[in-house]
């Protein structure tokens, strides 16, 4: 038997609302995929995440993730105010065991459609293996944009290069 995870970690500036909402969207994505019931979402949260059902405020939030029973965000979140910028925030998603590029992407784009209308933001992260298995390790990159998510992993690029499609 091995053991596998996925690891990741990466920081990016965004505006303190962006952040506050980030916040907010990571503990409410722990909380329900922990089956508890968190705090009703902020007007900033349901416009991020558009319900389609009055009875159920986080509905949008929850139909947005690959699995809506379990919207978690696969990342610890961290944030530091800017030395440079009060108004600003460092914002860093890191796991070593359960990092979701396609969660975390999805925060992104969703919380922080300011920043990203200045310019994509990027992550790397690693698939890993505690012992030495054949195919068990990679891993892959993440462009988030305003309109669209770009992933790939190391697996797609290395079959592109293999077969010429990389020059």
């Amino acid at each position: 038997m091995a053991d596998n995870w996925t690891q990741g970690s990466f920081a990016f500036r965004c505006t303190a609302a962006e952040c506050a909402l980030l916040w907010e969207a990571q503990a409410a994505g722990h909380a329900l995929a922990d089956g508890d019931d968190p705090d009703s979402p902020s007007a900033a949260l349901l416009a991020a995440f558009p319900t389609d059902d009055e009875s159920d405020p986080w509905s949008g939030f929850c139909k947005a993730f690959a699995d809506p029973d379990f919207p978690s965000v696969g990342a610890d979140f961290a944030f530091e105010v800017c030395a440079d910028d009060l108004m600003a925030r460092i914002a860093c998603f890191s796991s070593m065991v359960d990092f979701a590029p396609y969660g975390i992407a999805l925060l992104i784009q969703r919380c922080c459609a300011g920043t990203l209308a200045k310019g994509p933001i990027g992550f790397e992260w690693a698939a890993v293996c505690s012992k030495p298995r054949i195919g068990e390790f990679g891993g892959g990159w993440c462009a988030v944009f305003v309109n669209r998510i770009e992933l790939e992993t190391t697996a797609e690029v290395l079959d592109r290069a293999l077969s010429g499609g990389i020059l």
